[in-house]
């Protein structure tokens, strides 16, 4: 009984794998299709049907009506010469397009295949890398926050997790009973652990917090009795767009973090396995003034919105780039913190460094020329940083000036629009283009863009797959030459990525940017670097179709652009449509809707529109630059 039991969870287990290797080969032949030849046996077939039966029926029936009797003899001899002529000529060039073209379109579909073995697996190369760059208990803690992003995560994992990040024990094995209670759906446990140890536990999630805030957030999920949701997705980085874009037009990679890397990884392999992102904007259609003035406030909009998330972005960049170097003052990455702190911990590091290079140069000065290399890693590392310190000054002071131009396209917008009918300016719904409109668009690849993104990639994927291959003994090269070459590696296959998808999906607008950074990727921690491409593309494709589409906060988004900045009044018709068609919050369109009806006198005063003020980014301190002469006068 024992033995059959046995067999037959392998035979289960067995034809699962088969059912998914099934569904993998149909989902690219699906994206392959677009570039797929016809079998030259059905070309064979067709040119043999055409140039004989059909040609000679068509010539009998032709000379019978057109002279009213049949062919003759040298008719038959002449009809049956040229459909032989012909039927030749056409095989031949068939065969000759076999044996030239269509090999091209098998290298295609072998490209095709190619990169979406690989996608998943520089993924998890990555996400190696990213610890990899860390030191001490900060491996642990980023580790331990990848285990807990797995959906699929076994009560043993959630432990080892919870060790990793709380260093207890006791309090671990609780966070586990929780789990294992929540796979059986025993919420009453649950609520009694809970209510028995949060007085112990908390206190710990609250400490490990100012630490590591997202991976704190997930293993709070977990002591709650939660787990990541399929349906849900996993949040994105802020920005990492935007980065990796800057990394391309300043030609400095230092602009880019792994987990850049890491989410451009996803991306990829999310639009090529069919994911399909929404995409909402205001489109106004009618009196060219208005229109004039409506395109002003959009693009002020956008490049204010650009201008405060890419400070934020560089200053995640500079930490980032800190906290994968050896020896500095910051251990984590920079994941969920707020930026005064990301400000006040880059300049602790960095003032750190210039001091250690000072006492470096002072020795190498007294002849101790041993500590020269030491005095080199430490002024390049602290140069580096300056560089991205400068630019997230820079960054900022923008800000300031976007802010102001945003202030008077508005007052331009409110301007004109008083001039006109409130017909002109309200939001309307229902068909027809004319007037100020909510306007839907779907960032996605159809199978042709698939295919050309594919071949983009894939003669990228095989140098980073050779760089791995070269890497397949880690523990036998050096920690830095490792680092060195893997960080070098993903960095360039991501700017490939952004330049591969471009074209298709325009990443370099600043309303795309928006769109893809406010939708949760798709989870593929099911994915394992074992399996074939056509179980790891039937994978994709099932995630992403688990992704929900909520477009409730974007929708509410709108509504108060469209009341803060346009001045346009939301009413019952608008909100009941944002309501139903979007799913957004009745409450927040109430107090959006009072907005405008509650300022005095029916006046609606200029309002500053920095919400989110930026951090305070000093000036360089001088003695990092001292630090840097010291050190190049030693040198």
């Amino acid at each position: 009984m024992g033995l059959l039991f046995r067999r037959s969870a392998r035979n289960a287990s067995e034809t699962s794998h088969i059912r998914l290797e099934r569904e993998g080969r149909d989902e690219i032949k699906r994206i392959t299709s677009a570039v797929e030849k016809v079998p030259w046996t059905v070309s064979l077939l067709q040119i043999l049907w055409t140039a004989g039966p059909v040609t000679l029926l068509g010539a009998w029936g032709g000379f019978l009506l057109g002279y009213g009797k049949a062919p003759t003899a040298e008719n038959y001899v002449f009809f049956i010469s040229y459909t032989v002529i012909t039927g030749a000529a056409g095989i031949i060039a068939n065969l000759v397009y076999s044996l030239t073209g269509g090999r091209k379109a098998e290298r295609t579909a072998n490209k095709i295949e190619r990169v979406i073995q690989s996608l998943p697996d520089l993924l998890l190369a990555t996400r190696n890398l990213i610890v990899e760059s860390l030191e001490g208990d900060a491996r642990r803690r980023e580790a331990a926050a990848m285990l807990l992003r797995k959906q699929d995560l076994s009560p043993q994992g959630v432990e080892l997790a919870a060790i990793e990040l709380l260093d207890d024990r006791d309090s671990a094995r609780i966070i586990a009973q929780i789990d294992i209670y929540r796979r059986v759906g025993q919420h009453a446990r649950i609520r009694d652990l809970i209510a028995f140890y949060r007085e112990t536990i908390d206190p710990q999630l609250h400490e490990l917090a100012e630490l590591v805030p997202e991976a704190t957030a997930l293993l709070r999920q977990r002591f709650e009795g939660q787990a990541p949701n399929l349906r849900r997705g996993v949040e994105r980085d802020d920005n990492f767009i935007e980065r990796v874009l800057a990394a391309i037009e300043q030609n400095n990679e230092l602009l880019m973090t792994l987990q850049d890397v890491e989410e451009m990884l996803i991306l990829a392999f999310e639009l090529i396995s069919g994911r399909k992102i929404p995409m909402l904007s205001f489109e106004y259609r009618g009196r060219w003034r208005l229109a004039q003035a409506f395109d002003n406030l959009e693009k002020s909009r956008a490049q204010h919105r650009i201008a405060q998330a890419t400070g934020l972005s560089r200053l995640k960049a500079l930490t980032a780039y800190l906290a994968e170097q050896s020896g500095t003052l910051v251990a984590d990455a920079a994941g969920g913190l707020r930026a005064e702190i990301l400000v006040e911990r880059s300049q602790q590091a960095m003032d750190a460094l210039a001091e250690q290079i000072h006492h470096l140069a002072q020795a190498v000065l007294s002849g101790q020329t041993e500590r020269k290399a030491a005095l080199k890693t430490k002024s390049d590392l602290l140069a580096n940083a300056l560089g991205l310190y400068r630019s997230t000054l820079e960054t900022y002071s923008q800000v300031g000036r976007s802010h102001a131009q945003l202030l008077k396209a508005a007052q331009q917008w409110e301007t004109i629009s008083t001039d006109h009918a409130d017909r002109d300016t309200r939001l309307r719904l229902g068909p027809g283009r004319r007037g100020l409109r909510i306007r839907e668009h779907v960032i996605a690849l159809d199978d042709t863009a698939k295919a050309q993104v594919c071949k983009h990639l894939d003669r990228h994927i095989k140098a980073t797959k050779a760089d791995r291959e070269r890497r397949r003994n880690p523990h036998l090269i050096d920690r830095d030459q490792l680092l060195a070459t893997g960080v070098d590696a993903g960095k360039r296959l991501a700017i490939e990525i952004a330049l591969a998808l471009e074209p298709h999906v325009h990443l370099s607008r600043p309303q795309v940017q928006r769109a893809i950074n406010g939708s949760n990727a798709a989870d593929f921690g099911q994915l394992e670097p074992n399996l074939s491409a056509t179980a790891k593309a039937a994978l994709g494709a099932a995630m992403v179709r688990e992704i929900d589409v909520d477009l409730s906060r974007t929708a509410e988004s709108l509504a108060l652009a469209l009341v803060r900045h346009y001045r346009v009044e939301l009413d019952p018709e608008a909100k009941a449509f944002l309501i139903k068609q979007y799913g957004a919050r009745e409450a927040t369109l109430n107090m959006l809707s009072n907005y405008l009806s509650n300022t005095s006198g029916g006046e609606v005063r200029n309002v500053s529109y920095l919400s989110q003020r930026p951090a305070v980014v000093s000036a360089p301190n001088r003695d990092w630059y001292r630090a840097l002469v010291q050190a190049r006068r030693a040198l």
